[in-house]
Parts: C-alpha cells; structure tokens; sequence
C-alpha cells in the first residue's frame, strides 16, 4: 500500500537493473539489440553519396537528371534514418547512448537536406554553379566523408573518431574561406541581380558548413560520453 501511495515504480529498465545486475542486463540487451551503429554508418555512407552528387552538380559535370538524382538519394537517406529511429524505439538498450545516436543522425540528415535544397533553388532561379561554387561543395563533401569515417570509429577507435570529427570541421573552416573569396569576387560584378542571387545561394553554402560544424561537434560530443 504505500508503494501505491508513496512513490512511483522505478522505470522498466531501471527494476531490470536492479533485480538482474546491470552487466548481465546490459549484456543481455545488446546481445539482442538491432546493430543501430551499422544503420547509423549506413545512413552515413547514402549521406557521403549524396554529398558526392551535390558536389558534381555544383561543378556542373553532372548528367540532366543531377538534380533529381540528389534527391533520389537524399529520400534514400531519409528513409535509412526511418529505420533507425525504429530501431531505437524498439531497442532496451544500446551499443551507444540513444541520445547520441539520434542527435548524429537529425545533423548529418540537416546537411544532406541543405545541400538538396540549395541544388533545388539555384536550378528554379536557373542560377549555374561556378568555380567557387564547386571549391565550396568538395570541402562539404570531404567533410562529410570524414564524419562518417568517424561513425564507423566511435565504438572500436574512440581517438580515430575524433580525429576524424575535428577534419571534418577543418574542411567546413575551408567552406568559411572559400565563401569570403567567393564574396569579394561577387563584389565586382555590376549585374545587381546576379549579385543577389549568386548572394543568397553562397550564404546558404555557407550555412551548410556551419550545419557540418555542428555534426563534427556533436560527434566529439560523443566521444567523450562514451568515454
């Protein structure tokens, strides 16, 4: 009666705890956890894709149907983070904090989306992709090739991991020089309605380095808890 009364029941996972010891329910658990690292890396890899098409079409290389390629695999890549978020859900316990996971997935999946939409916009305003345009893509690119090298480190090579998250944020620094370059070159052009337009495309370059910062960030964020 006056546990009825008194407190609340300790959360399922807490009394598994309690009445198995936590290394038997923790090994117990992930023994038959869904592997939601490889769905993570997976989602990644589909990312590094995408941002490799991004790339071809900000250097213009790209076949006719570039632009609805990027978004074939940017969709590919929103229905592998579907299946993670699912496996989460169901899982008691995982391999790495949940949080985490979850936090890694929403901000590669932000980059992927900018790079899409960023494609999708300059192609409605029929603005073409110059050379800084393509300096600024690779740096995206390599950086998020970096980020997903440090996915598939996080549990077996924490230092690997975050090495590989700081040369991703060093190429999202490269994207920052690359876009005052691409500005002060802009500046010349006495077309005011290129230079607003061509503006408003490399500040949106510009915020997706800012968005794969924050993905490295969090990726030594990770790191560190599972320290």
């Amino acid at each position: 009666m006056a546990e009825e009364t008194g407190r609340a029941k300790a959360p399922p996972r807490r009394r598994l705890r309690s009445l198995f010891g936590f290394k038997v329910f923790e090994q117990f658990f992930l023994a038959v956890a869904p592997d939601v690292t490889g769905m993570l890396v997976a989602q990644g890899e589909l990312s590094v894709e995408a941002m490799a098409a991004f790339e071809r079409w900000s250097r213009g290389d790209v076949a006719p149907d570039g632009l609805s390629g990027l978004k074939d695999l940017e969709q590919a890549c929103d229905d592998a983070r579907r299946r993670l978020m699912s496996a989460l859900r169901a899982a008691l316990a995982t391999p790495i904090n949940q949080e985490d996971l979850y936090v890694l997935s929403e901000r590669c999946d932000r980059v992927v989306n900018a790079a899409r939409d960023i494609a999708a916009e300059a192609t409605d305003l029929g603005w073409k992709p110059d050379l800084h345009a393509a300096e600024m893509a690779t740096c995206l690119s390599e950086g998020m090739a970096e980020i997903v090298r440090g996915f598939s480190l996080l549990r077996a090579d924490p230092s690997g991991a975050s090495a590989a998250a700081d040369s991703a944020v060093r190429h999202a620094h490269r994207v920052e020089h690359a876009y005052r370059a691409a500005m002060a070159d802009l500046l010349k052009s006495p077309d005011l309605l290129t230079v607003f337009t061509t503006r408003e495309i490399y500040r949106r370059y510009g915020r997706s380095a800012e968005l794969l910062t924050a993905l490295g960030d969090r990726l030594w964020y990770s790191v560190l808890a599972e320290a």
